[in-house]
Order: C-alpha cells, then structure tokens, then sequence
C-alpha cells in the first residue's frame, strides 16, 4: 500500500519497472495474465519489493495502460502503444501517460510557481536545485521529453508545459468544493498577466480564510471559492472568512460556482459552466454586505461558560 502521495512514490527506479511489466503482460498469450498468478508471473521479470507489484499494478490501471477484464490482465489500446512504441519515443509515451493519469498535479503546481516564461526562448526556467527539491520525480519524467535541459536550471519548452496544464484531475479529491476551487484556480490562470502568480493556498493551509491568491496586482487579490450543485446564489461565511473579509475588503471577493455535476468530467464541465457565465464574482464582499446589495444573516452561534470577573 503507498503511503503519501503517489507522485512521490514513483521514483525513477520503480518507473522503470514499468515498461517491463508491460511488455511482459503483451508477451502472455491471449487472453493474459490471470489475476490471481499476476505477482508470481510478474514480479520475477520487474524485480523490485514484492509487495509493489499489486501497487505497480493499480497505478498502470490508473494510467489506463491495463485492465482487468474477465479474470485477466490485458493492455489496453494506449498500454499496447507503450509496449511496442515507448523505447523509439524515448519514454514520453509513459510519462505521458502518467502525468496525464494526474500523479504529478501537486509537483507540476508547485513547480508552476517557479518557473518563469522566457518569451524570446519559448521555455520556462527554474534554478536547478529549487526544481529538483519542489518536483524531483517529475522532473525525472520531463527529461524524457525533447528540449527539456536540467543544467544549471531547469529548462522546459513551452509546448511541453502545456501537457501540464492539459491534465485536468484535482489534486485534492473529487468534491464539489474541491472542484469549485480548482475552477478558480484554473480560471485565474488563463486570465492572468502571470499564471505563476496565481496560488492555490488553500492546499496548503485552509485556515487562511480564502482559497486562491492572485500577486499580480499589490495589494494582493484574496479569493474565497464557493460551490453548489444548485442554481440559487447561497453560500455559509465561516467566522474566521467573515473577519478576512471585513479586514481585506477591497481586495477580496467571493466566487460562486452554481449547478455543479458531479458526473461529469472536470474539463467539460469547466467550459460548460464558463460558458453559462460563472463563476458569479462577487467583489468586495464587505461592502456588498454594508449596502444591502446581499443578505447575511447569522446561522450557528458559539456558545460558552462566561468568564469568571
């Protein structure tokens, strides 16, 4: 069983392992390997722990390189690819595919804030040793593909950022107020002067009292994210959001995300919801509150032993 983030557990080592497990699961005749004999076929030919094989396993299901169908393990389309193709790509097909299965969406967003778009060169860069520490495995991964240098600093083409920017799994689980901050989150970067400047701080630390920061302008924008499934306007301010509201009132704002699904994808949805004119950006939220303009009204009191005079 991994233990932490997935990311970080797939070290360059046990990567390597998998190109030979699929191999091996093409190399079996039809209609694969049984399930139930996986680990002792497999784990002679990979090498490495034992006990991986069965997280090995789950993370290339995940990358939608195998399937378990009818009691057996089969590649898919993308894993046949892998099996014949990866060597002549140099190994881009699997690290495609396990950037795009969403792995590496927690390094590829710390990494986003440190990397700076050289505009003449058409790449990103990063000092070497602030790269490596923020997103090692990643990085490990990136090499493989064309123009990716790590010399003194981390060197990244555009065009192979954006298969970073491309992967749309949230880095947090699957919720609507998950989802909803990453809407903002991803919304704010694509009208950003600096997409590197917008932060997702909530994932650090959800006492702030908001959840996205924009740094492109001073003082700072604070984002607070709300979300429903329904369409009426309607969201709860924790105490502590209603203080950061009052103390930062020009500068924060309220973003509502209504008719959220939770069956769809996140990208589709996205540009649905985009499209349909949310989020509903609500500015300065104090004053709209002052002016009547929206409606607060108390919801849960705290309730204690007074203090002895």
């Amino acid at each position: 069983m991994i233990s932490g983030d997935v990311g970080d557990w797939l070290t360059g080592t046990r990567v390597e392992r998998f190109p030979v497990i699929v191999r091996s699961v093409r190399s079996q005749p039809p209609p694969g390997i049984p399930v139930e004999r996986a680990t002792t076929i497999i784990w002679p030919l990979c090498g490495g722990p034992r006990d991986e094989v069965g997280d090995v396993l789950a993370i290339l299901t995940k990358a939608r390189l195998i399937m378990a169908k009818g009691g057996y393990i089969r590649l898919t389309k993308d894993g046949h690819r892998v099996a014949t193709q990866d060597r002549q790509s140099g190994g881009t097909l699997l690290a495609r595919a396990l950037i795009d299965a969403g792995f590496f969406v927690k390094q590829a967003r710390r990494l986003g804030e440190l990397w700076v778009l050289d505009k003449d060169a058409g790449q990103f860069t990063c000092p070497r040793k602030q790269a490596i520490a923020t997103a090692p495995q990643l990085i490990g991964l990136l090499r493989r593909f064309p123009g990716v240098m790590v010399r003194d600093s981390l060197l990244v083409p555009v065009q192979v950022a954006r298969v970073l920017s491309d992967v749309w799994v949230l880095p947090s689980g699957d919720t609507i107020g998950s989802r909803g901050e990453y809407y903002s989150y991803r919304y704010e970067q694509m009208r950003a002067l600096d997409a590197t400047k917008i932060r997702w701080v909530a994932l650090d630390d959800n006492h702030l009292g908001y959840d996205i920061e924009d740094l492109n302008v001073e003082p700072r924008r604070r984002i607070e994210v709300k979300a429903s499934g329904g369409r009426e306007l309607r969201f709860v301010l924790s105490s502590n959001e209603w203080r950061v509201a009052h103390h930062n009132a020009p500068r924060y704002e309220v973003h509502y995300w209504g008719e959220l699904n939770m069956s769809r994808a996140p990208k589709d949805e996205f540009t649905a919801l985009v499209d349909a004119g949310y989020p509903i950006k609500l500015l300065n939220v104090a004053a709209l509150i002052d002016r009547g303009d929206l409606v607060a009204e108390p919801n849960e009191y705290l309730v204690t032993r007074p203090t002895p005079v």
